[in-house]
């Protein structure tokens, strides 16, 4: 059984690892984690997004994340006050509908457009009260193709704003071994990477 070869193409990672520039908005993103586990091609990814309002009053926060276009939406939960609510996931059609007449109510929703040929964009708001915070937490799955004997996975890590805690957990598991594993996301990724690398499996850390 021939080897697997992967490629990982890390997207948007200088806004979040520089973190220099101070933060005009509302609200804080504390914390944005990507795990996400590959198994004979397949894979999962949970982005987690903690954020804060940092104003007296309630505040409308926004989420939105990108996705590959070959990506399903598997999950979407928000957690608030201890709460959780989880989200209802719908066909693009219904769902579009279903959004705009939730937002003319003033309704928390979610929705998918498309931004260029590979990835498509995930966007929902909600508003949370004074000085309370908001965890957002998003699930894709998707059938990684092979190409010319390689498959990538793609994972785009552009918060809105700085963060302090920034994490990409990439885990990969093949039954017939893994050849090569190859890391695209610029020179500023250099020192953030951590690999440790077995015979079938990979363990990716970017902190």
């Amino acid at each position: 059984m021939e080897r697997a070869v992967l490629q990982i193409t890390l997207f948007g990672l200088l806004l979040a690892l520089a973190a220099t520039q101070p933060n005009k908005d509302d609200w804080d993103i504390y914390s944005f984690h990507i795990n996400s586990t590959v198994t004979s091609r397949y894979a999962t990814t949970v982005i987690t997004s903690r954020m804060a309002n940092r104003m007296d009053e309630s505040k409308e926060i926004e989420f939105h994340v990108r996705i590959p276009k070959n990506a399903f939406i598997s999950k979407f939960r928000m957690f608030i006050d201890g709460q959780v609510y989880d989200g209802i996931v719908k066909g693009k059609e219904k769902a579009r509908q279903q959004y705009t007449e939730a937002v003319s109510r003033g309704q928390s929703a979610g929705l998918v457009s498309s931004v260029g040929r590979t990835l498509e964009e995930f966007k929902t708001s909600v508003t949370v009260a004074a000085h309370k915070k908001v965890t957002f937490e998003l699930t894709y799955e998707e059938l990684l193709k092979r190409r010319l004997g390689k498959y990538e996975l793609q994972i785009h890590a552009r918060p809105m704003q700085p963060v302090k805690s920034f994490k990409v957990d990439v885990h990969i598991h093949e039954e017939s071994g893994i050849n090569i594993v190859e890391v695209k996301g610029g020179l500023a990724l250099a020192d953030a990477i951590n690999k440790t690398h077995a015979d079938n499996e990979v363990h990716h850390k970017i902190r």
